[in-house]
């Protein structure tokens, strides 16, 4: 599996894939019959160029998007980004509660340790391969 990726990387056309770095790709798990589910990770520029998101699709999903959770009326709404900009040295979270890949559609349940690709697209054509883990979402105990 990892071979291929890093096969498509050095066939892809320009440097992308050293210059976005993408770590500690999750993707939801959530109890069976729940047809959507998110993805989060994190995302690091490290070129010198404005990196703009413009969408995302996943092949296990009917339709995958970009979201970002806004405060509207003093209530915090999911709201689909057209673009997210990712600045020269920055690295963007994608976290519960912000940023997040919505997978909408699950074509068959998602298991537990399973591997899942997410392909996340950008303004120049180009598409970043992303790993993803399927994981529970971790609970907070408060004691």
């Amino acid at each position: 599996m990892l071979r291929s990726i890093l096969l498509l990387c050095s066939l892809v056309t320009g440097a992308l894939c050293a210059e976005v770095t993408v770590t500690d790709a999750t993707v939801r798990l959530l109890p069976p019959g729940v047809p959507n589910t998110a993805a989060y990770f994190s995302i690091q520029n490290s070129s010198d160029t404005d990196q703009i998101l413009i969408g995302a699709s996943a092949d296990f999903a009917t339709k995958a998007e970009i979201h970002n959770h806004i405060l509207v009326d003093d209530m915090m709404r999911m709201q689909q980004q057209s673009e997210v900009v990712i600045k020269p040295g920055e690295t963007l979270q994608f976290a519960p509660g912000g940023l997040h890949i919505m997978l909408f559609g699950l074509k068959q349940p998602l298991l537990e340790g399973q591997s899942v690709a997410i392909s996340v697209h950008t303004q120049d054509g180009e598409s970043i391969i992303i790993t993803a883990n399927v994981a529970r979402p971790s609970v907070h105990k408060h004691h």
